[in-house]
Order: structure tokens, then sequence, then C-alpha cells
């Protein structure tokens, strides 16, 4: 297959490579079942390839990079019927895209070859599907064709992902890299039946470490991840809230003159977002995240993100008393109440005013707010 873009070589940019798995051939209740893939008593998803298209969607369509436009994107998806692929991925779909071994590995390689091209470029990787784990740091993704009779190994249809990843940890590659790896990590059930199991499809290792390589797992080790019977997974709904606004940073000099994300916020808002997102489906699931090294620009915000700010006063007698107004850098009044509190107002992100009045023997309130997202709250309990 070709990249669903035009492909852009010339000069550093960012090139994608997003596999997401939800068929399975050869499991007991696929198309083509077997021995091999029966072993791995395991049954069809219903979110890998939504919540792979809905991610290669947005690299698509909201991406932002000044020095890195986006360059090259490869898809590869196995959904299982009727599943909901993102419209705007499908039309561009052309040929067998299919998530087999053959097919990621000759794209791998294709992927490799661009990275390689400048070590300004930026490397992102996406990938879903059924997950286990044979070691402490593993990741192993299965493709759709695992199982096959046609392979020697009953994990060969399979990829390593801390493997791949640690084969594009060297100097002469991309140096900003981000992958996602959306999958469970669980020991397999299969493993107890065999005196070594042999992993799936990985990569050498070169000599030497790239300067950010940094790789975000949905699950820890030897636990699951969940997802949306029909809908997404839970980790690619908290990173796609991430990356529309639910977390930035104020532009800097060190890595963007606007707002945008980088490595660090990805890590400070992952594991929350996910923790909370499992909390109300009364499951537990813990991101982790590894070759952080340092804060590596991953999007800019082509407007301001905005803020939900609410403030309370206290105690309740005072507030139906008192009288609140916030002022922009223009001193230009953006929000205000008048003896009506909370006061709640959806702000852009930035450095603002609040001024409070208060009756006769109470002490006013002035203070400096500095919006970021997600929500703020704010609090003053004022006292005679």
């Amino acid at each position: 297959m070709a990249t669903l873009i035009a492909e852009q070589t010339a000069k550093p940019g960012t090139h994608v490579l997003v596999i997401g798995v939800s068929e399975y051939l050869h499991f007991y209740d696929g198309k083509q079942p077997n021995n091999k893939g029966e072993l791995l008593d395991m049954a069809q998803l219903s979110s890998a390839a939504r919540s792979a298209s809905e991610f290669a969607a947005w690299m698509l369509n909201e991406y932002q990079h000044t020095d890195a436009p986006l360059s090259s994107l490869r898809v590869l998806l196995s959904p299982s019927d009727g599943e909901t692929i993102h419209p705007d991925i499908a039309a561009r779909l052309a040929g067998d895209c299919s998530a087999t071994l053959s097919n990621v590995e000759s794209e791998l390689i294709a992927f490799r070859a661009l990275c390689d091209l400048h070590q300004e470029n930026v490397a992102v990787v996406y990938v879903a599907g059924h997950g286990v784990q044979l070691t402490k740091n593993g990741a192993i993704v299965l493709l759709y064709d695992c199982g096959s009779n046609q392979h020697a190994t009953l994990l060969k249809g399979a990829i390593d992902m801390a493997g791949v990843h640690a084969g594009f940890n060297h100097p002469n590659t991309a140096q900003t890299q981000f992958w996602f790896v959306d999958a469970c990590r669980q020991k397999s059930k299969i493993a107890k039946r065999f005196e070594t199991l042999a992993g799936g499809f990985t990569l050498d290792e070169p000599v030497g470490a790239a300067d950010s390589p940094a790789m975000f797992l949905a699950a820890t080790t030897g636990t699951q991840a969940y997802a949306r019977i029909g809908g997404v997974t839970l980790f690619n709904e908290a990173l796609l809230w991430a990356l529309r606004g639910g977390i930035a940073n104020s532009p800097d000099k060190t890595l963007s003159q606007k707002w945008h994300i980088s490595t660090l916020e990805l890590v400070k808002s992952l594991r929350p977002k996910v923790r909370e997102l499992a909390d109300q489906e009364n499951a537990e699931q813990t991101v982790d995240s590894k070759g952080i090294k340092r804060a590596a620009l991953f999007h800019e915000y082509p407007q301001i993100p905005t803020v939900k700010l609410r403030v309370d006063l206290l105690p309740d007698n005072l507030a139906t008393r008192s009288e609140g107004l916030v002022e922009d850098k223009q001193s230009t009044i953006v929000a205000q109440t008048s003896c009506n509190w909370p006061m709640q107002e959806c702000l852009e992100a930035g450095l603002y005013k609040i001024k409070i009045g208060t009756p006769a023997g109470f002490p006013d309130v002035s203070d400096l707010l500095s919006l970021s997202p997600p929500d703020e709250a704010k609090e003053y309990e004022i006292m005679p």
C-alpha cells in the first residue's frame, strides 16, 4: 500500500504508522479457525481498528507541527464485521490494507527508511489490538493472521512492540519519536504450556540511543487495557481528549511559540485520564511510559485552547453580597457576577486578573489567574 497522503521526503517531517487489529482470522470464532489460533484462547475485538482509525484521522485532519509537518501516513486495519472506521480514513484505503504479518513488515520497513532520512524527522506509531506479555518489559500485539499454519511459531504473526521500539532507539533515525501501544500486557495463558515461546516480529537493536524515543503503553506490565464495546478504547479516548485541548502548555522559547503539547504533558495527563475513565466503568487501568528523556514537541494548537473557569466564594452568606469580575491583559472584563456565585465562564487559556468586591468589614480580593487546560476551579474563603 502507499501512504494515504503525498509523501514528502526533501525536508524534515512527521512520518506515521498506524495499525489496528480487531478481526483475527484463525481464532476459534474467526473466519478460518485452526488449532493454533484456538490455542491462544482469545475472541474477536470490536474497538481496536476503529480506535486506530480515529487516531489516524486526527493525524490527517488536526495534527500541527511547524518544523515537522505531516509527511506520510501509513494505515493497516483489520476491522471486525460491522466495526465503524473513520470515514476520512476508509475513503483513502485502497488495495490490501489488512494488518497481516507480511503487510506490517513491509510497511514498517518503508516507514523506517523514511524516518532514517533526517534526524529532525518525527516518528509516530500507534498500534491497537490483542496484546500479550512474555517478559517483564514486553509488549506483543497480535496481528490479523496470528496463528496461521504457515507460521513456524505460534506468535510469529505478532509484532513485538518493545523490540521494534528498541530497533528505532539509535542516533541515525528520527530523534523525536512517539509510540502508542494500545493493548493489554497480560501473561499469555498459552505460555504455561511451553518451555519457551518465541515472541513476535522485531528488529535488530543498533548501538547508541535516540534523543527522545517516548513510548506510551495503555496498560502497565501484567494488566489489561479496556475498550467500549463497539466504540473506542479508553486509552484512545484519553489520548484524543488530551490532543484536542484537554491539556496544553503555554508558548515558550524552547519548544514552540504556540500553545502546544509535549511528551511531558502526555505523561502528566494520560495516566490520570485513563484511570478516571476506567473508574467510571468499575475497572482498573494504568498507563505506563518509557523512553522519556526530555520534553519533545508533539502537537501545536492552531488556536488558543479554552478553559472552563469556576470561582467559588465562601461563606455562602457573604457570596450573596459580593461582586466579582475577571479581566484579561487589556483590562477588558471577560467574566463577572453580581451576588450570584459560583462565577463560571469559558475563557481562552492565558493570564487574567480576578477582583472580588465584598461588603464593609471584609477584605476585597485581587488575584492573578493563569489558566491552562484542563478546567480550572478556584475557591476563595473570605474572613472578616
